[in-house]
């Protein structure tokens, strides 16, 4: 009996190996899809931080233009 005893006992520690390796899968599914939208979140925000600087730089621009033809 102790046979078949640890033949299941091996049996039952492989489903629940297999359990753990589907959550784990799942879970890594769900880490690349936040890591997907981050990943998103920073191209834009990187845009609008260009757009920004941009922004910043005519003005500082076009107040030098402004300063020169005062003088």
């Amino acid at each position: 009996m102790s046979t078949i005893g640890e033949a299941l006992k091996a049996l039952r520690t492989v489903l629940l190996m297999q359990d753990d390796v589907r959550f784990l899968k799942e879970a890594a599914t769900a880490q690349s899809e936040r890591l997907s939208r981050l990943a998103e979140a920073h191209g834009d925000l990187r845009d609008r931080v260009s757009r920004l600087e941009g922004m910043i730089e005519g003005a500082a621009m076009a107040a030098a233009r402004q300063r020169r033809i005062e003088e």
